[in-house]
């Protein structure tokens, strides 16, 4: 979402640049008596003076700008998409509290070793998202009770990875083991 709202920020910036430029050669040429340079202001002020508020383009033009506006809104207001994982901060210690956090690939990375280290598993693919782990893995078993066993194994080593790195949060994990 960052760079989306850095190409509105850039795209708004210009169209108010061109606008101030336009504004400022049209009272320029107001002010020698030439005509309009750019945009003939004059006829859309008539246009204006003659349209009513009921008019049925008026009310489309306000539509169509409520519509992107609340759009924009909304896209500002939406929780940003989580980047880091905070560490639970130390209890009983006279320091002030440092801030710090995992990336979620960092995260993803340390779940990952901690899976393929199970005996059986041979690749483990992770997604990590605000509140919840999932966990893909694979073996090369095709007995389902061994596969339950690797899936509880997995699941296992996932939140005690999760408990050594000390999150502010724990998410939940789901883990998945199927056989290749």
């Amino acid at each position: 979402m960052r760079l989306v709202n850095r190409l509105l920020a850039t795209l708004l910036c210009l169209a108010l640049i061109a606008g101030g430029v336009l504004v400022i050669a049209e009272v320029i040429a107001a002010l020698v008596g030439a005509e309009p340079v750019v945009w003939d202001w004059r006829a859309t002020q008539q246009w204006a003076d003659g349209t009513s508020w009921q008019n049925v383009v008026v009310r489309i033009v306000c539509v169509a700008l409520f519509v992107v506006g609340l759009v924009l809104l909304l896209a500002e207001v939406k929780r940003p998409r989580l980047r880091r994982l905070r560490v639970a901060a130390e209890t009983g210690t006279d320091t002030r509290p440092v801030d710090t956090a995992y990336t979620r690939r960092g995260v993803a990375a340390a779940v990952r070793a901690a899976v393929t280290g199970v005996d059986g598993v041979r690749s483990a693919r992770v997604k990590v998202k605000r509140r919840r782990i999932r966990v893909s893995a694979t073996t090369g078993s095709f007995n389902k009770a061994a596969v339950r066993r690797l899936d509880e194994a997995a699941a296992d080593a996932t939140r005690d990875t999760l408990r050594r790195l000390q999150l502010r949060s724990t998410p939940s994990v789901s883990v998945r083991t199927r056989s290749t």
